[in-house]
């Protein structure tokens, strides 16, 4: 398998994962129970306003990062596969802020509250992120006189 086909397998395993973040915020009918720890209260006690209020963040959360991986995977199968040099960039320089912010949303969450959201994808987006674009650089041959 070539280098290139690695890196475009981390990019798209990596765009699935923010896709998948996207499904659980999109997906739920109310909050996740590390937010319910988090805010003290279950979702049954919490007025028809609060749990309006909150699944409005939770959607918007999601559609952004819907939006996020819709707008890697676009630049993954178009540019990147027509070997566009900047989409080897493009792809770890939004993916890899866009999972760092969730993360620190958790680590906030995490300091500030008893709640404990898992912070798994982040780290493995990145992981991903990175390695992708670790294969994609091309390599200059070298030059001997």
């Amino acid at each position: 398998m070539t280098r290139q086909r690695m890196a475009f397998l981390c990019y798209l395993l990596a765009i699935l994962v923010i896709a998948a973040v996207a499904a659980v915020y999109l997906l739920t009918p109310k909050l996740l129970d590390y937010q319910e720890v988090a805010i003290g209260t279950s979702w049954d006690s919490l007025q028809p306003g609060m749990k309006t209020q909150f699944l409005s963040l939770l959607k918007v959360g999601g559609g952004g990062y819907l939006m996020t991986a819709a707008a890697l995977a676009v630049l993954l199968f178009i540019p990147f596969q027509r070997g566009e040099a900047w989409a080897h960039w493009a792809i770890p320089a939004i993916g890899i802020p866009a999972m760092l912010i969730v993360n620190y949303a958790g680590l906030t969450i995490i300091q500030n509250t008893p709640g404990r959201p898992p912070l798994l994808a982040g780290p493995i987006v990145v992981a991903l992120m990175l390695s992708g674009l670790f294969l994609s650089m091309q390599r200059s041959p070298s030059h001997h006189p």
